[in-house]
């Protein structure tokens, strides 16, 4: 969120994205944090991968191995070349904009 325009426009295509059905979560892990990293189902759709495919959501590459990569990369690469979502803004990953205001860039 603190992005702007492209945090709040995912933020707002996720909640669309969940609102659709019942949830079914499949975790994958625990982060460093103790939160779960998880994959996210609405109807048999993987929400996940269906906002990194719109552009609202970028792969994450640390937790990738235990996903379907390919799906994964090729989505992210097709959202990218089509400008979509968050693409549109030229938008840093979340992970190098939190690294930069660490540092104080």
């Amino acid at each position: 969120m603190a992005q702007g325009p492209p945090g709040e426009a995912a933020r707002v295509a996720v909640a669309q994205m969940v609102r659709s059905g019942p949830l079914e979560i499949k975790p994958q892990t625990i982060d460093k944090y103790g939160r779960t990293v998880a994959e996210v189902f609405v109807a048999g759709r993987n929400v996940n991968l269906e906002l990194v495919r719109s552009g609202y959501a970028f792969v994450y590459w640390k937790y990738l191995s235990q996903c379907d990569q390919a799906a994964y990369l090729g989505a992210e690469t097709w959202a990218q070349q089509y400008g979509q979502g968050i693409w549109r803004y030229g938008t840093e990953r979340p992970w190098e904009f939190r690294q930069r205001r660490r540092e104080g860039r």
